[in-house]
């Protein structure tokens, strides 16, 4: 996390997790970027869920089946979107996500939705649509927080 903030920020980034309710913080944790003094944005790492172990299958309610890959998006402090990055990502299947080509789609818009303003990926159909409902996620939970 704090290579990329640094390319995104600058080298004199700090960054100051601020806390939330446990049903969120399971799945997400969000910090203030500092530099200097002054606030230059809001981060948030997600879990997502990608192919299911033993094979790609739709993502139902039992999360421990699936495999999970962790991304991170950096947000100005008008809360627009800077940058989308995949941090670990350890699936056979769905890689594709990762490319930053590809990542570039959630800097245009606010709300995503696949098929409309997110291309659908062949063979990572299940880490497209986890990683969208997750910066759609992040999106409100800023909202609600700030």
């Amino acid at each position: 996390m704090n290579r990329h903030l640094t390319k995104i920020f600058g080298k004199e980034v700090k960054y100051i997790e601020i806390s939330m309710t446990d049903s969120l913080a399971i799945d997400h944790h969000i910090f203030k970027v500092i530099t200097g003094d002054t606030l230059s944005g809001y981060s948030i790492v997600t879990r997502a869920l990608g192919c299911k172990i033993g094979g790609c299958d739709k993502p139902n309610k039992d999360t421990i089946s699936f495999e999970q890959f962790f991304f991170l998006t950096a947000f100005d402090k008008q809360k627009n979107i800077k940058k989308v990055r995949v941090l670990e990502y350890t699936s056979d299947h769905g890689y594709q996500i990762a490319n930053k080509g590809w990542l570039k789609q959630f800097e245009k818009a606010q709300i995503f939705t696949v098929g409309k303003n997110i291309d659908g990926i062949s063979g990572a159909t299940i880490s497209v649509k986890s990683i969208t409902k997750g910066v759609n996620e992040q999106i409100d939970i800023l909202e609600s927080l700030f």
